[in-house]
């Protein structure tokens, strides 16, 4: 019992390190958002520099603290398949959020289609990062 009883912790604390890591790394992208455009640079060229720094951050944080029980052989091949892996799955998870908010807005408006979007293509991000990017090994 004891056993099940960790097992069962740690993997129900996994979804609450997730939710602190992606808003620390919303933090990390609305700063340097903000410092770049106070430096001049253009919002859009701002939010998407931010917004790659934020990814990155957020892929090698994830690793560290979300799915640090899988870990991975640091070969560099290895390492760049679950880097393009991690991305890939952004992407997908980016698209659920844009179809999930034309889908949602008529009946929700813009406050609640994006809230329903948000909701929505998080969950579709742990799952498909937890099976997907961060699986287990045969190993873990």
């Amino acid at each position: 019992m004891s056993l099940t009883w960790h097992v069962a912790r740690k993997h129900a604390a996994r979804p609450l390190r997730f939710g602190i890591v992606g808003a620390v790394t919303f933090g990390l992208q609305y700063l340097l958002l903000s410092l770049l455009t106070s430096s001049g640079v253009t919002p859009a060229v701002a939010y998407l520099i931010a917004l790659a720094v934020a990814v990155q951050f957020n892929f090698i944080v994830s690793q560290l603290l979300v799915w640090h029980d899988r870990p991975m052989s640091l070969t560099v091949g290895r390492v760049a398949n679950r880097w393009a892996t991690f991305h890939a799955m952004i992407a997908v998870s980016l698209v659920v959020n844009v179809i999930a908010f034309v889908l949602l807005e008529p009946y929700l408006g813009n406050l609640g289609a994006s809230l329903g979007a948000l909701v929505f293509s998080t969950i579709i991000k742990f799952f498909s990062l937890d099976r997907v990017v961060f699986k287990p090994t045969r190993a873990a």
